[in-house]
């Protein structure tokens, strides 16, 4: 993986000799540092803090698991699976799970717990983290089926 040096990587971009595990260190470093970068460091309580921690944590898990699925290093195409793959099923997501569920969990807070809290709770961290994996194993199913029949 280079860090700095540019060169040799348009070498390996331009003849496609950019193999697929070099890819995945690439997708993984990217999407380590989008995580990093969601963890709130002002006006937050722990909730807060142990929530973007835990992304990181999950999003590491969850993207070795989708690169494990595409194949590993025998896989091909990581970088434009999950890109594509993840894109639909982000908008399905959003569309089928995470709308009615946001809604459902307000009602829900509203009924029984005295309406929304100000802060972060268990309930926000545990509730991510749960839509987080969900997302995660959803892309991997379709990502380990287009690997298989890639195969077959």
């Amino acid at each position: 993986m280079y860090i700095w040096k540019i060169d040799q990587l348009n070498k390996e971009l331009i003849t496609g000799t950019l193999n697929e595990s070099e890819n995945f260190k690439y997708l993984m470093a990217n999407s380590i540092l989008y995580s990093i970068s969601m963890i709130p460091y002002e006006n937050t309580n722990n909730f807060d803090v142990i929530n973007g921690i835990l992304n990181v944590f999950i999003t590491i898990i969850g993207l070795w698991f989708i690169y494990k699925c595409n194949g590993g290093s025998k896989g091909n195409n990581i970088i434009q699976r999950y890109l594509s793959v993840g894109w639909v099923i982000s908008v399905r997501f959003l569309c089928l799970l995470l709308v009615p569920a946001i809604i459902i969990a307000i009602i829900l807070r509203e009924m029984f717990f005295g309406g929304l809290p100000d802060e972060s709770t268990l309930f926000d961290v545990v509730f991510m983290q749960a839509i987080i994996v969900i997302y995660f194993l959803w892309v991997a199913k379709h990502i380990k089926y287009i690997a298989k029949q890639e195969n077959a």
